[in-house]
């Protein structure tokens, strides 16, 4: 499991099977000080855990884990 915080925000992303055995990722957010966010399930594919991470460093997040 990856964590990454941001002064206001959240963002976690790990890997798990899915009920039908197929590997996927899990992508969470939202509010450090409220209980608004979201989250999705996506395949997994190779390369897309580091586009992820550019993805959140550029948005101003820092790596918590």
């Amino acid at each position: 499991m990856r964590i990454y915080l941001s002064k206001t925000r959240y963002y976690t992303v790990h890997i798990q099977p899915d009920l039908f055995g197929q590997t996927v990722i899990v992508r969470s957010w939202g509010g450090r000080h409220n209980r608004l966010g979201g989250m999705v399930t996506e395949p997994y594919q190779p390369g897309r855990l580091r586009q992820i991470h550019r993805e959140r460093v550029a948005h101003g997040y820092a790596v918590a884990y």
